[in-house]
């Protein structure tokens, strides 16, 4: 539907549509938790990206745009084993030799944590653009980005110093898929080549609270752009 309201508005103001991918980064900066020795966060990390963009100016010098973003996966570990408040021992019994030995085996940690998170974002922005000579001009950009936030943790038991039955399962995963919306704000540098093409490079902040991700994701990009 947006699409279309972009391509409508063209047609209406005898604007081209212009259409553009880009390569970039996504820099997360997440909202984290100290206990002890562990750190709980909400996936900070950077990871390479990708966008495809669409849009239009319906007046010489404002315009609109939608833009999928889709990065790469942050990988984390959530700071280390969880560690028990106090040293613990657990009793246990095997067949050695024939015969039945038992003794106490200690507990340094509980679970180990690895964690992978996306954040997806469809934006839909208005734009405003500053010519600086006849092939450059600056463009700035605001609206609200629409995201998904997948997010896997994997819990792993650690081998502890006795031997465990092979049935016992180590280790299992998460899967959180959250929805959200959040406000949007950048700035690019466009560069004409010819005609047509223009080299587009940018910065933009997406801003996002949530049980997910509650924080930053900064992603700078630079990318081409095909003028119809």
């Amino acid at each position: 539907m947006v699409v279309a309201c972009v391509l409508l508005a063209a047609s209406a103001q005898a604007q081209s549509v212009y259409v553009g991918g880009a390569i970039g980064a996504e820099v997360v900066r997440t909202s984290s938790t100290k206990s002890g020795g562990t750190t709980f966060d909400s996936g900070s990390g950077e990871a390479f990206a990708g966008a495809i963009r669409i849009g239009t100016f319906i007046a010489p010098r404002f315009g609109v745009e939608l833009e999928y973003f889709r990065p790469g996966e942050i990988d984390g570990d959530a700071g280390g084993p969880i560690s028990l408040a106090d040293d613990r021992q657990l009793s246990y019994s095997v067949f050695q030799d024939g015969f039945l030995a038992s003794g106490l085996a200690s507990i340094p940690s509980i679970i180990s944590q690895s964690t992978r998170t996306r954040a997806s974002t469809t934006s839909a922005l208005l734009t405003a653009r500053q010519p600086i000579g006849s092939r450059i001009e600056v463009v700035y950009l605001g609206g609200v980005g629409f995201s998904r936030v997948v997010r896997e943790i994997e819990y792993g038991i650690p081998r502890l110093a006795f031997p465990v039955a092979p049935a016992v399962q180590r280790s299992y995963s998460t899967r959180t898929t959250q929805y959200a919306a959040g406000p949007v704000v950048g700035i690019e540098m466009r560069a004409g080549m010819g005609a047509h093409a223009q080299v587009v490079a940018g910065l933009r902040v997406h801003t996002l609270g949530q049980s997910v991700v509650d924080g930053w994701m900064i992603r700078p990009s630079v990318g081409l752009a095909w003028k119809f």
